[in-house]
């Protein structure tokens, strides 16, 4: 695909109902018929809007710009784009996830059909090259795909306006639990493990090439370096096992070992002091960075 920008112009009122996950699921629900794709898209947007609300529950929406980047399907920028909100959405789709182009074709079209004001660029966040333009900038469960994490980052953080806040939700790969391919890293080397778990991987060759291992460690100094304010959450660790018991897309994905030591912490009513565990060891990694 080209790296065009493509616009879908429209001027509509602010919808009046609240932003919830049930509404995104009705919403979903008018653009294509239920299938596994679908069904994981609909379930990933549903979890996005859940890290989101925090920050959108407490924010002026009359004038709020979003960018969503590495948007996939983009569900998520399109139900937002549909309840009245400024939103982009950065996504180039490359050959790793070309099994979303025809769901994205259809979300885009019913965007186009609907005059929902949803605009879509194709690039790269590599690429991103916006300057203090957004309110809030996202990335879900996307900065392990990139190329450049790091400077990835960098570019968002500079298409915030000041006062704006980047939320980065992504694995910590300082725990060595491999979500994609569901494998227990043996050492960081991608060469190693692509030789231990080659059936595993051999399926989805171009998903596993672009993984880089993003680490707790790496952010942090990162953001030190350039003395940018940021919070890791330290919720996260209780969040995913709650996740577990109450969505079952989700914890169809999770190998046994994880289902096992939740449901140990649990009987253990142990729950509660996960948010103990330091935010550099606990698995997926949430930081809110802050733009002065």
């Amino acid at each position: 695909m080209s790296n065009s920008s493509d616009t879908i112009h429209s001027a509509i009122d602010p919808a009046d109902e609240p932003l919830g996950e049930s509404d995104l699921v009705n919403f979903c629900s008018e653009i294509v018929p239920k299938g596994a794709i679908y069904e994981m898209s609909v379930n990933e947007a549903r979890f996005g809007l859940s890290r989101l609300l925090p920050i959108l529950l407490l924010s002026d929406l009359g004038s709020f710009r979003m960018l969503e980047v590495g948007a996939g399907s983009c569900l998520l920028s399109a139900y937002l784009a549909s309840r009245g909100l400024c939103v982009t959405a950065l996504e180039p789709l490359g050959s790793e996830f070309d099994f979303l182009a025809d769901l994205q074709t259809r979300v885009i079209d019913f965007c186009r059909r609907r005059a929902i004001p949803l605009q879509l660029i194709r690039k790269s966040a590599e690429q991103l090259d916006l300057t203090s333009d957004f309110d809030v900038v996202f990335t879900i469960n996307a900065l392990e795909h990139m190329r450049d994490p790091l400077g990835s980052i960098d570019n968002m953080y500079r298409a915030l306006k000041p006062g704006g806040t980047l939320l980065v939700h992504c694995p910590n790969y300082t725990i060595p639990l491999e979500v994609h391919f569901n494998i227990l890293l043996i050492t960081r080397s991608k060469t190693f493990n692509a030789w231990l778990y080659w059936s595993r991987i051999e399926r989805y060759r171009d998903v596993w090439n672009e993984l880089n291992f993003i680490r707790y460690i790496d952010i942090r100094r990162h953001l030190e370096a350039r003395k940018i304010p940021f919070k890791f959450s330290r919720s996260i660790a209780r969040d995913l096992v709650l996740r577990l018991f109450s969505d079952p897309i989700f914890a169809r994905r999770m190998p046994t070992a994880v289902h096992t030591a939740c449901s140990m912490l649990s009987r253990l009513g142990l729950l509660s002091r996960l948010d103990l565990i330091p935010a550099r060891f606990q698995t997926p990694m949430e930081v809110a960075i802050k733009k002065m």
